[in-house]
Formats: C-alpha cells, sequence, structure tokens
C-alpha cells in the first residue's frame, strides 16, 4: 500500500535525484564564475545527500535487525551533520555573492556564522556519543532527545544574521538573486512552523531542496545574462576597434599622400590604393570575427599598414621580421594596433625614425610575438593621452585574455624604445 511514508520518501528521493542533476548540469557548465561553481556544485552535492540521508533514515525507520540499524544510524547523522555544513557552504556563496570585492565588510558577523555552522557539526558529533539530540531505540527508531532544539537553534541563528547581510546589501544585487538568497532562509523557516504540527513529514528538508533548485537556476540565467552581456560587449569593442583603426586623420593622411603621388610617382599611387584598400578590408572584415583568425591573416595585414606608412614617411619608418612559428591562431586587430602605437608614438617621435621589429617564436606549449621598437619610448606608468581616438593597450589585453587566455605585457624606456610581447597558449 502506498502510504504517507511511501509519499515522504518518494518525495524525498525526488528531491535528491533533481539536486543530483543540478550539480551534474552545474559541474559541466562552462563560462562559469569559478568561485560560485564550486560553491553551488558544494551545496546541490550537500542537498542532495541530505535528502538521500532523510530517505533512508525513513525507509528503514522500525526495520528490524542490525544492517537496519547501521543505517537508520548513518543516515539520521548525515541529516543533521548535512544541515549544518549547508549552512557553511550557503553562508559562504552569500559572501561571494555580497562581500567579493569590497574592502568594508562585516567581518564579526561573518566569522559568527561560521563559528555556528562549525559548533552546530561539532554537537552533532559529539551527541553520537552522548545522544543529547536524538536516540535510536532497540526497535530502529528515531526519538528525539531534551536538546533537539538546539539542533534546530543554531541553523536559524545563522540563517537570521545571513538575513541581516542580504536584507542590507539588498540593493546591490539583483531581485532574482535577492528573491533565491533569501528563500533558503524563509522556506525552510515557514516548513519548521508547519512541521511542529504535522510532525512525521520533514518538510524542511524538502524546502531547503526547492530553495536550492531556486538557487540554481538563478544563478544559471544570470550566467546566461552575464555571457550575453560579454558578447555585446564584446561586438561593440570590435566596433570600436575598427572605427578607431580607421580614425579620419589616418584616412586624410593616406589620401592625401595618394594625390601628391598621381602627380610625382602614378606606379607608386597605383601601389598605395592597393594597399589601402586591402587595409581597410582587413578592418572590415574584423568586425564580424569573433573568433580567432590565422597569424598570417594578421600579419598580411599589419604589412598592408606598415606600407602605407613607409610611403607617408620613407625611411624614418624602418621594418625588419624574424618569424620563427606562424600556424597558429590570434584575435584579429590585435598586433596591428601594437605595430601602429609603436610608429606613431614609437618612430615618428625620434628625430630620424627608428625600426619596428616583429618576431615569433615558440617555447613549449606557448607562442610569443615580440613587436619591438627603438624609437622615443616612454613612462610605462604614464597614461598616453595624445587628444585622438587610438586601440588602448588594455583593450587589447583583454580580448586576448578573454578569446584565448593569452598575455600581453609591456616594456619601455624613455629614449631607448619600446617592447611588445604577446604569449598565447596553445592546447
Amino acid at each position: 500500500m502506498f502510504d504517507r511514508t511511501s509519499l515522504h520518501v518518494a518525495l524525498l528521493l525526488w528531491g535528491f535525484i533533481f539536486s543530483l542533476i543540478a550539480a551534474l548540469c552545474m559541474f559541466m557548465s562552462k563560462n562559469f564564475d569559478k568561485t560560485k561553481r564550486k560553491l553551488l556544485l558544494a551545496l546541490l552535492l550537500n542537498c542532495s545527500l541530505l535528502l538521500f540521508g532523510d530517505a533512508l533514515a525513513w525507509e528503514f525507520r522500525g526495520t528490524p535487525g542490525t544492517v537496519a540499524y547501521y543505517v537508520v544510524k548513518i543516515s539520521n547523522f548525515a541529516v543533521f551533520f548535512l544541515s549544518d555544513s549547508l549552512l557553511f557552504f550557503y553562508h559562504t556563496y552569500l559572501c561571494v555573492c555580497l562581500f567579493r570585492g569590497k574592502k568594508q565588510i562585516p567581518r564579526q558577523r561573518i566569522i559568527m556564522v561560521y563559528g555556528i555552522a562549525i559548533i552546530g557539526m561539532a554537537l552533532v558529533i559529539a551527541s553520537q556519543f552522548l545522544n543529547f539530540y536524538y536516540y535510536i531505540d532497540a526497535h530502529n527508531f528515531y526519538h528525539r532527545n531534551f536538546l533537539h532544539p538546539l539542533s534546530m537553534f543554531l541553523p536559524i541563528l545563522g540563517m537570521i544574521i545571513d538575513f541581516s547581510f542580504v536584507f542590507q546589501w539588498r540593493r546591490e544585487i539583483s531581485r532574482q538573486l535577492f528573491i533565491s538568497l533569501v528563500s533558503y532562509m524563509v522556506l525552510p523557516l515557514l516548513a519548521m512552523i508547519l512541521q511542529t504540527f504535522y510532525y512525521g513529514i520533514s518538510l524542511v528538508n524538502i524546502a531547503i531542496s526547492i530553495s536550492m533548485i531556486l538557487l540554481f537556476v538563478v544563478a544559471m540565467i544570470e550566467q546566461n545574462q552575464n555571457l550575453a552581456q560579454k558578447e555585446k560587449e564584446a561586438a561593440d569593442l570590435r566596433i570600436s576597434i575598427m572605427i578607431s583603426q580607421i580614425a579620419p586623420h589616418f584616412i586624410y593622411n593616406t589620401l592625401t599622400s595618394i594625390q601628391q603621388l598621381c602627380d610625382t610617382d602614378p606606379k607608386q599611387a597605383e601601389e598605395t590604393v592597393g594597399e589601402f584598400a586591402e587595409y581597410l578590408r582587413g578592418n572590415l572584415e574584423s568586425l564580424g570575427l569573433d573568433r580567432p583568425v590565422p597569424f598570417e591573416r594578421e600579419l598580411n595585414h599589419v604589412k598592408s599598414y606598415l606600407a602605407i606608412e613607409k610611403k607617408r614617411f620613407g625611411d624614418r619608418v624602418k621594418t625588419a621580421y624574424n618569424i620563427q612559428e606562424e600556424e597558429f591562431l590570434i584575435p584579429s586587430l590585435t598586433l596591428q594596433p601594437m605595430v601602429e602605437n609603436a610608429v606613431k608614438h614609437g618612430l615618428c617621435k625620434k628625430k630620424g625614425g627608428g625600426t619596428v621589429c616583429i618576431s615569433t617564436k615558440r617555447d613549449g606549449d606557448y607562442v610569443q610575438i615580440v613587436i619591438q621598437d627603438d624609437g622615443a619610448g616612454f613612462d610605462v606608468n604614464r597614461k598616453m593621452d595624445d587628444g585622438r581616438v587610438h586601440v588602448g593597450i588594455q583593450n587589447v589585453r583583454t580580448r586576448l585574455k578573454d578569446m584565448c587566455d593569452g598575455t600581453l605585457e609591456v616594456s619601455s624606456t624613455p629614449g631607448k624604445g619600446t617592447q611588445v610581447v604577446i604569449t598565447l597558449p596553445q592546447k
């Protein structure tokens, strides 16, 4: 017969399965905040074990035999212990959501909740020997003991302090995150009140499982929103890069040079038009790219740019190449802006100009690209501000990090030149 106990066990097992599936989804998720991912995974696994232990405790209660005795004893211990460890992980997750990156935090209250959770887990362990929370009788039935209210009071106290955090910092988090964080405190508390009138069903644990699923759902929603925002920012960045790379002053100067060459050297004017067209095409094609491109393509784009600048500045702009490795991918428009900075802020600001050298080499599991010039150099601690739109080093560094986990390092000495080193991991 499908009685109330069977229904109760079925509900607990369904909660266990849902929590386990959510934990698996969290484990397999990508592009997720690593710290939050680990904490949510711990919360969901903690919750699933709690529900499974509770289901075993109810299924085997009153069943005779030594095996049943140990199942009842271990499962009840798991329920009590995991309830306190759940508070520990939830509190950590809440602190990450509210306080990460902040200098002023309520340190004493934070430590207090950790202390409550740790004391609660220690008391559960002690109760296995002193039986002050509960005991298992000779017929394998669970019975509450005189200090059982303390096992409920400690998590409630921790949740009240956590609620004060969420309420105080509610304006700094999204509404959906606020609701999911509060649900862990409100739903179990309401279930605890109901359970005083309907003893025999683990309403609290079922409420906890619902709140954990809410936390998981909200985390996935926020992940998708963050990914959408990053994609939008990446698209905006590509547009800004393209616009900055075809800045009006460069177009005007190039067209003026072509105009002058039409009178003095029509053949060279024709070559410059072709190079300028190739340069513009490279910028326009890069607008729609959201993945790395072959290095050879980026290098050809750089050569088109340098060919135009050599037409304008003559011997003031010299180039050198030492390409030892070219079979790799690089985000589009990351090499060319660094070369442009070398020409504009290095060679053109030095009397007599200088040379910009581009070299590549493979070093184990990494490829290094070095852009070096012997121009004017600059103080790396001083922000460059020439009043014109140009691609910032930080923008290129961000794109390298986001698209291929690459790095960009700049070193420069005033009067001696600048070196930019791009390092790309090869997986």
